[in-house]
């Protein structure tokens, strides 16, 4: 996985701030299509690890080590909806009715959106980046 961005900061240890658009998954024709609301412009900032040593306002290309990058998204969108599911399921069971089915749920999805959150801010603490600076363009 590779993106080309901008650094905006310089960070502590050989990091870097960097200032990505997100792509979408159509051909960025969007005055045609107007489907996807916009995320073409959708602006992200990733920290990576900055052996290229470059400097702030530089465009870089980053790589991302996919297999991390896309357990990372199941962890955060997929977690909290299947966890959703089992709640209700287990409501169901219970026969707690639709509403109370429905707020267990929910309280399990928060518990998988805090699940992520937690854990990307041990990824950080352990400072497992998933993103490094390949080269600067």
């Amino acid at each position: 996985m590779t993106q080309q961005g901008t650094i905006k900061k310089l960070l502590p240890d050989g990091m870097a701030e960097i200032e990505v658009t997100r792509r979408s998954a159509c051909g960025h024709d969007c005055a045609k299509c107007g489907g996807c609301g916009g995320l073409e412009t959708q602006i992200l900032y990733v920290t990576a690890r900055n052996r290229a040593d470059a400097q702030v306002g530089e465009r870089v290309l980053i790589e991302g080590e996919t297999g991390q990058v896309l357990g990372f998204a199941m962890l955060v969108y997929l977690l909290p909806l299947v966890l959703f599911f089992i709640g209700y399921g287990i409501g169901g069971l219970l026969h707690a009715g639709g509403g109370m089915s429905a707020l267990l749920g929910g309280i399990l999805f928060l518990c998988g959106i805090l699940g992520a959150v937690l854990y990307s801010r041990g990824m950080k603490r352990r400072g497992a980046i998933p993103f490094e600076i390949v080269r600067r363009l």
